[in-house]
């Protein structure tokens, strides 16, 4: 593959354009052998609606009321969609449009993914010392404008 990074960045940022959340698209795919194993992007539980969820519903403020959303970030859906198929996620990859949460940093570690490449930034240190001591590796994505397309912090 010529530049696996660059289509990786490509593709996730494709599946976040999927995303039915109402104030951020973020998308997560899972690699192993170059080889796309699941994806996943941000969005109520499967069945459910995004129209219904009592925090789109009262107009939020970036990283405020988030208990009340029903969404699911990019990565668990990600793992949950491996899961679901019976797919293994031992020594894989993950791309994210965003650095992981400490949550979704928690079931990384769980479902034996070993590194973590990402896009824009999300400062969490609790990540990192998860992602540490798990001695998974993370990564911004090489040779990319990150400035270009900042996401807002508010999921």
């Amino acid at each position: 593959m010529k530049n696996a990074d660059a289509l990786w960045r490509d593709l996730v940022h494709r599946f976040a354009k999927q995303s039915r959340c109402q104030s951020r698209q973020v998308g997560a795919i899972l690699v192993k052998d170059s080889r796309l194993l699941a994806e996943g992007w941000n969005s109520p539980p499967r069945g459910s609606k995004a129209q219904d969820c009592p925090r789109c519903l009262s107009g939020p403020k970036p990283g405020k009321g988030l208990e009340f959303a029903i969404c699911c970030h990019a990565e668990a859906n990600a793992i949950a969609n491996a899961a679901y198929s019976g797919v293994d996620l031992k020594e894989a990859t993950i791309y994210c449009t965003t650095y992981p949460c400490a949550e979704c940093a928690k079931l990384i570690c769980g479902a034996g993914i070993i590194e973590v490449v990402y896009d824009h930034t999300y400062p969490s240190h609790l990540t990192d010392l998860i992602f540490e001591s798990a001695n998974i590796t993370s990564r911004r994505f090489k040779d990319v404008d990150h400035d270009q397309t900042q996401n807002q912090r508010c999921n």
